[in-house]
């Protein structure tokens, strides 16, 4: 048997790089039933619902309950069992950004403690949140800053309610100076030819320590953030209408606008100049209704 989805969104792009909501669900799962997770590609947060069942993270085991919540990890090896008799309700949300493991950690989760049990308070304004996620599925722009809002809101009540002392710098915080540096730096100057070597010299670390900093912090390369990062400032340039997909290109540090096309497709699914043609559709349809 399979668990029965009362809501189900996938977001296909991150244009947000700090917090981006890959996907959000509420489901029942069959008595025993394991979800085919293994080793996710993104952080995430399961919230219980109702029943009770199993986490298993790295070989350690983690009963949940109602009013439970256990925090994933990209790459770890988790497991998802439902309890036999009282099987659980489980809400999920998956995201990732330069902002994701700080505030699991902020909030208290850790690979080697990734569970919390919420009071009733808190645990009716988790389950409002993850359902107000789903209420604001869509692909546009407003849609993912207003689900990326709520994502937050979520963050910043599992950071409230979290007991470590936090007036202290949070667990994992070793690189989270270097990697601000680094992020600030790409947000300042990715309209320029700027390189990965450029953004290593300016935090004062060789590029492979770098390297090893973005992806122990947040899962990605620089030079992964650094391509994100243009491709999302390039979609909110297409919105506005502001000049050619080569103009484009340009203002957002890539002069191969044949490149910026590859990225861009690779990232959103869709060509800048079929992008551009949906926004005109959708306009047409506006007027039209209006």
């Amino acid at each position: 048997m399979e668990p029965e989805y009362q809501f189900y969104f996938k977001n296909e792009f991150r244009p947000l790089a700090s917090l981006s909501l890959h996907e959000i669900a509420g489901f029942t799962c069959p008595g025993g039933y394991v979800l085919p997770l293994e080793k996710p590609d993104a952080f995430a947060l399961y919230y219980v619902a109702r029943g009770r069942g199993v986490y298993t993270l790295a070989g350690s085991e983690f009963p949940a309950r109602k009013g439970d919540i256990f925090a994933m990890y990209p790459g770890a090896s988790v497991t998802c069992r439902a309890d036999k008799k009282e099987p659980w309700t489980l809400y999920a949300a998956s995201f990732d950004g330069a902002d994701a493991r700080l505030l699991l950690n902020a909030a208290k989760f850790q690979p080697t403690a990734p569970l919390r049990h919420l009071d009733d308070y808190s645990a009716k304004q988790t389950s409002s949140l993850f359902e107000a996620l789903y209420v604001y599925r869509d692909q546009q722009i407003y849609a993912t800053i207003q689900s990326t809002a709520l994502l937050y809101a979520l963050m910043s009540l599992l950071v409230k309610t979290a007991t470590w002392d936090q007036s202290a710098m949070p667990p994992g915080w070793t690189g989270a100076v270097h990697l601000q540096k680094a992020l600030n730096y790409i947000g300042e100057n990715y309209s320029r030819p700027i390189t990965v070597n450029d953004i290593a010299d300016h935090v004062g670390l060789s590029p492979s320590r770098l390297y090893r900093i973005f992806m122990r912090q947040i899962y990605i390369s620089p030079q992964q953030y650094l391509m994100e990062f243009r491709v999302r400032e390039g979609l909110s340039l297409l919105e506005k209408r502001v000049g050619s997909v080569k103009e484009i290109a340009q203002a957002v540090g890539l002069d191969d606008p044949l490149y910026f096309t590859k990225l861009f497709k690779k990232l959103t699914g869709k060509s800048p100049t079929d992008y551009m043609k949906n926004l005109i559709e959708e306009d047409r349809e506006t007027r039209s209704n209006g």
